[in-house]
């Protein structure tokens, strides 16, 4: 597994550069939602950029030909998101920069606001569909109002009745839909839990991803009590639609840096290389620029190792790598459990 790599790097067992097997790539800093959570609101407003499609082709061609420039190294990128300090899908070109990456071998996927999935469903080859893994579509709530409450759409009127169509339609078509939603107060009431899943089952997604709510202000996640969590299980039951409620980063950190940020970059459109996943913009995270510098000449260099050990996690919000990170943790801790995979 890649993070078993990693350890082995960590703990001196290899001197070989690590590589990243999964990167997040920004298409653009535009919106047109606004809600009220997004923790990319204050870098979004300095830096309202689309970036060029000739950009991104040429990146996807460094980062297929990463093990060709860095041949003494472990690991490979297995998979990318399309996602975004802005919504992914208001670049025009969307469908043919993510069919570049299926022909150069990646595993694609798309995190969206569904507004202008059409640009995927008619941008993607029918004989390619099969190379997008999944899309994620963000709704958090299936009741007009209070979808419009938190994610308060930047048009005329309300967004949700047209990324309800472009489910059906982006299903319809042959691609793997994911509904995610974050729960909060507004919307874990028993109403709203059956509307969201009502939703789900309407459209013919796949299945609903949904997580806490974490409030970066006050670093704190939002309380899933053992009640809620039987009344989504009764919901879901009742209109048999298949969830996941992962409570990954509920559990304690058992470290105190950031062991991913050696998997997993976040290319920005405005060209930021940043190395934590809710760091856009934030200088102590950014290891350079894509747009002018090659990152395959940046990794495991001194400013990557610098960033590593300054990052101090304990004064980190709950974060996505937190499973991961608690893994490497066991193999530092006890290396005796990594000399099976040398052997």
């Amino acid at each position: 597994m890649p993070y078993t790599d990693l350890s082995l790097r960590l703990t001196g067992r290899t001197n070989l550069p690590v590589l990243p097997n999964h990167v997040d790539i920004d298409l653009t800093n535009v919106c047109n939602q606004d809600c009220f959570y997004c923790n990319s609101a204050d870098f979004r407003a300095k830096n309202l950029i689309t970036g060029k499609t000739n950009q991104y082709l040429n990146l996807l061609d460094q980062l297929a030909n990463w093990k060709q420039h860095t041949p003494h190294s472990i690991g490979s990128i297995r998979s990318m998101h399309f996602t975004g300090g802005g919504e992914p899908t208001v670049h025009k070109n969307i469908g043919p920069i993510m069919a570049y990456a299926i022909d150069k071998g990646f595993h694609v996927s798309l995190i969206s606001n569904g507004s202008k999935l059409h640009r995927v469903v008619e941008g993607i080859p029918k004989d390619k569909i099969e190379g997008v893994a999944w899309i994620g579509i963000d709704i958090d709530s299936a009741r007009p109002e209070t979808y419009e409450s938190i994610r308060r759409s930047l048009t005329r009127d309300t967004l949700y009745h047209i990324v309800v169509k472009n489910i059906k339609s982006a299903v319809d078509a042959g691609f793997r839909v994911d509904i995610k939603g974050l729960l909060m107060p507004q919307n874990t009431n028993e109403d709203e839990i059956n509307a969201l899943f009502e939703m789900v089952s309407y459209t013919g997604a796949r299945q609903l991803h949904i997580r806490p709510f974490v409030d970066m202000k006050t670093k704190k996640l939002f309380e899933v009590t053992d009640e809620l969590k039987q009344l989504i299980q009764t919901v879901a039951e009742k209109h048999n639609v298949k969830y996941r409620l992962p409570l990954g980063r509920e559990a304690p950190r058992t470290y105190s840096k950031c062991h991913q940020m050696f998997l997993y970059p976040i290319l920005a459109a405005n060209g930021d290389i940043c190395v934590c996943c809710e760091g856009r913009g934030k200088e102590k995270f950014l290891l350079g620029n894509w747009k002018n510098q090659d990152i395959r000449d940046l990794w495991w260099g001194e400013k990557h190792l610098e960033i590593y050990n300054s990052v101090n996690t304990h004064l980190c919000p709950p974060c996505k790598p937190n499973r991961i990170n608690n893994l490497i943790q066991e193999d530092i801790n006890d290396p005796s459990k990594l000399e099976r995979v040398i052997m």
